[in-house]
């Protein structure tokens, strides 16, 4: 699995394809999908590319924003167009990206070659508002083992304050700080649910047309998966 990753990225790089790797990848375990940000007018230049490397692509509607799957030589890719958080990505924000190669950062973790304060913010965002509890996500271990020290000066950063500011809203950024600041404090407690979904009701609170988008995100997803939607892979022609 470890050749067939870094050939992805080689062919991504080598042919000038802009990416970023939202979460590390840990050889460690077994690698299931990666989640990447790409720009949409790059996806048509991305399929033609991987399909000359491995033959038949296989795509699956996204249930959520900006995004689609797609699936290589067995290898899932969950494809994004913005940053976008919530579930269902029903929160898209107008980022600038910070494309970039990766780097493995040891024998066996993959992570973007991108300031710590950029990996650090995003990753840290994902975990509170694109799960239920921290410990959902597949790199969480990763992550306390890298900052359960040194966390403490990332959130200091003019750029994880700014990115605050954008996602709860500079009259909310404060009570998000205070709750994020308490779950770091208390020892990155991998099962804190109390605190992901207040940060979830801050972030939607008081902002109408997100919560409309919510809510008609939630019923529209449901819909289709109950149709079958997403249920079977479909080959690219």
């Amino acid at each position: 699995m470890k050749e067939k990753v870094d050939l992805i990225f080689s062919l991504l790089d080598r042919n000038n394809v802009k990416y970023y790797l939202l979460r590390p990848l840990d050889f460690r375990s077994d690698i299931k999908d990666i989640d990447l940000i790409v720009l949409e007018e790059e996806y048509s230049t991305l399929k033609k590319i991987l399909t000359k490397e491995f033959g038949q692509l296989y795509y699956k509607p996204s249930n959520a924003n900006a995004s689609t799957q797609l699936l290589v030589d067995g290898l899932l890719l969950d494809l994004k167009f913005a940053i976008c958080f919530l579930p269902r990505k029903s929160l898209v924000l107008n980022y600038d990206i910070p494309f970039s190669t990766v780097v493995y950062k040891t024998e066996y973790l993959l992570v973007p070659d991108v300031e710590e304060k950029k990996l650090f913010t995003f990753w840290t965002h994902h975990l509170f508002l694109d799960k239920k509890q921290p410990s959902d996500s597949s790199t969480f271990l990763v992550f306390k083992a890298l900052y359960s020290n040194g966390w403490n000066q990332l959130i200091e950063t003019d750029y994880f304050k700014e990115s605050i500011i954008r996602i709860y809203s500079s009259n909310r950024s404060k009570q998000a700080t205070q709750l994020i600041l308490s779950f770091f404090n208390n020892g990155l407690n991998p099962s804190e649910k109390r605190i992901n979904a207040a940060l979830k009701e801050i972030a939607i609170r008081n902002r109408i047309g997100l919560l409309v988008k919510y809510i008609y995100d939630k019923f529209k997803f449901g819909i289709y998966r109950r149709l079958g939607v997403y249920e079977n892979y479909r080959a690219i022609k």
